[in-house]
């Protein structure tokens, strides 16, 4: 009986089970939206390794990169687990089917001279930003930070990252993996020959907040929106649009994602603290993820390679 309840019906029961962020849910329901457009809602039970293979085959071929399409197999595979694992279907279609292999060129990551040029270029409010940024903060956690979660008082500042409920002056935000986490505030950041104050300039921006406004690193005007609202996923509309303008201000070429940011933080700290403690500041469940975050160049490793190469291989013995 069960193999013969529709996928839809079946996902619905899914989600309604899981612990899902509303970012994930989102994707998700994406996932099955494909699927059922290109298959049609088909009972659980008739849907094999080869419809699966053919889906897999059309995320990437329907003006999608490879990328994006492991992103929603990533997204997918689990809902064909968890039928299995429930006995609602005898075999797992998706079982065995590997994401697309991507050959990218390794990233690099904003350099030194480039940071400087950035918080040069930028307002008070970006500075504060890209700041965060550095001290491992992702986009939607720098956006949704409060006045209550800033602890500059403390023996040791601090943010405190926090889900958030949709109420009077705020909207939903949802953590990932629900992980609450600290975010440490030095009193000062030098890049380059410049210092960034940023206890005077968080303080100053908190000062300067409307009473019925408590977002630090939010405009009003987009905080006035979303009001009330559940899980707003960017209540400035386009980020990364507007991130892309500070650097062109900047002239930093090529243009990257806000999430580069704690990328640097994370090499940075691999480099400093090693790869564990890296996870810990990141809220990283995994070392393997914060792996993929190393963004030290090609020709680093080489030198570095090069390096031990000249005094590893040399006898000691007299």
């Amino acid at each position: 009986m069960h193999m013969q309840q529709s996928i839809a019906s079946l996902f619905e029961l899914y989600l309604a089970r899981s612990d899902l962020r509303p970012a994930s849910v989102r994707f998700k329901r994406q996932a099955l939206r494909y699927f059922v457009e290109w298959f049609e809602d088909l009972p659980a039970g008739r849907v094999t390794p080869a419809i699966a293979e053919d889906y897999r085959t059309l995320l990437a071929t329907a003006g999608r990169s490879k990328r994006t399409a492991n992103g929603y197999l990533a997204n997918f595979k689990p809902f064909w687990s968890w039928l299995r694992r429930h006995g609602r279907i005898e075999a797992n279609p998706f079982e065995g089917l590997d994401p697309f292999k991507l050959t990218e060129q390794p990233k690099e990551t904003f350099a030194a001279p480039e940071l400087s040029r950035l918080l040069t270029a930028s307002d008070d409010l970006w500075r504060i930003r890209i700041c965060l940024g550095l001290l491992g903060c992702r986009r939607g956690e720098m956006l949704a930070i409060v006045v209550s979660d800033v602890h500059l008082d403390d023996p040791n500042p601090h943010i405190l990252l926090t889900p958030k409920k949709p109420g009077a002056a705020t909207y939903g935000w949802e953590l990932k993996n629900h992980a609450v986490r600290y975010v440490a505030l030095p009193q000062v950041m030098q890049f380059d020959g410049l210092c960034i104050e940023l206890h005077g300039l968080i303080r100053q921006r908190i000062a300067e907040l409307p009473a019925d406004q408590p977002y630090v690193c939010l405009e009003a005007k987009y905080a006035g929106r979303c009001r009330g609202q559940p899980d707003v996923a960017d209540p400035t509309g386009n980020f990364q649009r507007m991130f892309r303008a500070v650097q062109r201000r900047a002239q930093i070429e090529p243009q990257r994602r806000y999430h580069e940011l704690r990328a640097a933080f994370a090499t940075a700290m691999i480099d400093h603290q090693g790869l564990s403690r890296a996870a810990d500041a990141l809220g990283h469940a995994s070392t393997q993820t914060t792996r993929k975050y190393d963004r030290k160049s090609k020709m680093s490793l080489v030198a570095e390679i090069g390096l031990m190469a000249r005094k590893c291989y040399v006898s000691n013995v007299p």
